[in-house]
């Protein structure tokens, strides 16, 4: 069933004629790949189609399970963490990135996130960024339909009831849009990153010759707090910063 959704969803945001066919097939070669027992091969279709700009949840979950399978366990999170934006709710993808994490040789106390904040971006990512834009319009009309309602009727009760209504309709408005942008920022700006390289070296300062804060191993998740060249300041589960080499890190 995954197979055949994300085939159609490739086949419709692929480019008309022989383009569209190569990448059905791809896809399709990929699935048999890993049938075969071939993970490698199926990998490297699964993060092709990915470059070249298709996304679904199943091609993700699938390349997150051909790299885990291929022992390739940080790409294997970094598909299962892209996954997880798409389908956060999907219990597939989160059993099967918590084993993944679960092989990371860096262990860490995390500081915790408010309820809310994690409450916030779980919702956020129920729906697409343009679902949450056009759900937030219609609130929006619907605010101002009521708010006609609450000046042209004469009955006193009906005005209150429309204004209540009319400002509830736009206090969801406003939700919606900060869902909206919060999808948009989760999916396209996502500043978590994961380490790819099997040990890289954390240090005080851009470069070099900083001095050694931390070592982290492969498959650790990071956040990108800003970039520097070739050289980005990252920020640990604990809280601790360093800088590190952009060639040992792929952006989620």
């Amino acid at each position: 069933m995954r197979r055949a959704i994300a085939i159609i969803i490739i086949l419709i945001c692929s480019l008309p004629g022989v383009t569209a066919q190569s990448a059905g097939e791809r896809y399709s070669q990929a699935g048999e790949l890993y049938s075969s027992g071939d993970y490698s091969g199926a990998a490297a279709i699964y993060r092709q189609l990915y470059e070249e700009g298709y996304r679904s949840e199943d091609l993700l979950y699938n390349a997150g399970n051909a790299f885990f399978r291929s022992g390739d366990n940080a790409s294997a999170i970094l598909f299962y963490e892209r996954a997880k934006l798409m389908a956060p709710a999907d219990e597939d993808i989160d059993y099967n990135l918590q084993i993944a994490r679960s092989r990371v040789t860096d262990r860490f106390e995390t500081v915790p996130r408010l309820f809310f904040s994690r409450w916030f971006d779980f919702l956020s990512l129920l729906t697409s960024t343009n679902s949450w834009a056009m759900a937030a319009l219609v609130m929006f009309v619907v605010s101002l339909l009521l708010a006609l309602i609450f000046l042209t009727k004469s009955r006193a009760r009906g005005r209150l009831l429309s204004f209540w209504l009319a400002l509830t309709a736009l206090i969801l408005s406003a939700v919606m849009i900060s869902l909206a942008m919060r999808n948009n920022s989760l999916i396209n700006n996502n500043k978590r990153a994961v380490i790819t390289c099997s040990i890289v070296t954390g240090r005080s300062a851009p470069g070099e010759n900083g001095s050694e804060l931390f070592v982290l191993h492969s498959g650790t998740t990071v956040t990108v707090e800003q970039e520097l060249g070739k050289f980005y300041e990252v920020k640990l589960p604990d809280g601790n910063k360093g800088w590190v080499r952009g060639d040992c890190m792929e952006k989620i």
